[in-house]
């Protein structure tokens, strides 16, 4: 796997399947959705997937959001947070907000490119995934105000079909629905997370 990260630069760097891999982890209800145009009110927001290769596989760490009284309580995401003015770009940050939420920092040198952009509507956030390399030894020191507990899996691991499983959600008005999920070590991943995983896994699928 040594040229990977060529590999997959010049692959972010050309048309992606955004939708089509989107689908694949969608709910039922989202893809009956006829398509519609991002609020002017949507926050712009970016998460940083920070791939290590290892034993000839990638890994990558995820986060658990603290239980608190929001629609992200406790679900499984990327480092990830809102854009700041401060910030240069939406590639800053997620940089930014990886080093502030679990305490790894990465040189902009690592990125190697973005997957395409997601609405997320509970939220209002759009958000950009950001695609990085990391060499080191992963060392964490989370924000416990931010983040549970981090959760390392691999790319071989969301390809195994038997971490592929129906979540039920089961929203605060009563609406409950069935959406496809990736299971991580008992950690349900679904909605936008696992959407983004899953332009990731059909990309790396090419290279």
């Amino acid at each position: 796997m040594s040229d990977w990260q060529d590999k997959l630069r010049q692959r972010l760097s050309e048309p992606k399947p955004g939708r089509d891999a989107h689908d694949r982890m969608s709910s039922l209800k989202r893809q009956d959705e006829t398509p519609f145009e991002i609020p002017t009110t949507a926050r712009k927001a970016a998460v940083l997937i920070l791939l290590k290769e290892e034993e000839d596989s990638l890994i990558f760490p995820l986060i658990q959001r603290p239980s608190y009284d929001g629609v992200h309580s406790g679900q499984m995401a990327f480092p990830g947070g809102k854009y700041d003015d401060t910030d240069e770009d939406l590639i800053e940050t997620a940089l930014r907000e990886c080093y502030e939420e679990i305490g790894v920092c990465v040189e902009r040198s690592k990125v190697l490119g973005t997957l395409s952009d997601i609405y997320i509507p509970p939220s209002n956030m759009h958000v950009v995934p950001v695609v990085a390399n990391y060499s080191d030894v992963f060392q964490y020191n989370i924000d416990e105000y931010e983040v549970d507990k981090v959760v390392e899996t691999s790319i071989s691991h969301l390809q195994d079909a038997n971490n592929y499983k129906e979540h039920i959600v089961d929203l605060d008005n009563g609406v409950k629905f069935k959406t496809p999920a990736f299971d991580v070590y008992g950690h349900t991943v679904w909605g936008a997370t696992a959407m983004m995983l899953s332009e990731l896994l059909m990309i790396i699928e090419k290279i």
